[in-house]
């Protein structure tokens, strides 16, 4: 294949890509708001955002919000990779992108993953990890999956799990940095 050759097969490919994200947007504007599914998805988005304005430790927000957006990133890359490549997918959206679901990636899980750092910090992240996980990848994601917000193609939920506790205890390292207190302490220097 030529270079030229390429490009064009990447100009039909894209044609293709935008044409499928039509088709995305007039089911999700048209089918999926008057579904109880859409009304989850939603709920899912907004209302772990809501708690947790309200039951934050407001002296540690910058640092829970930290270690949420490195779970949003990484679930991000990762969840994007998965669809591409069509482990899963998301049928019903609140938002209509093809790829990501926003309810899963962009609010429940890093809204609990904040909230597990948050709350018994006693207790050890090698047992949190591992149960967000359990709990996320054996029980969330069926519930997700009869809910049509979810559906495995090439994938078990077992690598899910492995994932996920993964993406926690890096999220639970990376809040525990000491790198947080460094800007604060020093004195900026006068130019």
């Amino acid at each position: 294949m030529t270079f030229q050759e390429g490009l064009d097969q990447v100009e039909k490919a894209n044609k293709i890509i935008i044409d499928a994200n039509k088709m995305i947007s007039d089911a999700t504007f048209h089918a999926f708001p008057y579904t109880l599914s859409w009304w989850v998805a939603l709920f899912m988005l907004v209302v772990p955002w809501i708690l947790w304005a309200i039951f934050r430790k407001k002296e540690s927000t910058a640092r829970l919000l930290s270690a949420a957006f490195i779970v949003i990133i990484i679930s991000s890359i990762l969840d994007a990779y998965g669809v591409d490549r069509g482990r899963w997918a998301y049928p019903v959206k609140v938002i209509p992108l093809p790829t990501i679901s926003y309810s899963f990636r962009y609010s429940i899980v890093p809204v609990t993953v904040m909230f597990l750092i948050q709350y018994m910090p006693e207790i050890h992240p090698l047992v949190k990890g591992p149960l967000f996980g359990a709990f996320s990848a054996y029980i969330g994601m069926p519930i997700m999956k009869q809910l049509h917000l979810y559906q495995q193609t090439d994938w078990t939920i077992t690598y899910s799990f492995l994932m996920l506790t993964v993406l926690y205890l890096i999220a639970d390292w990376f809040s525990k940095r000491e790198s947080f207190n460094k800007i604060a302490e020093q004195k900026s220097p006068v130019c």
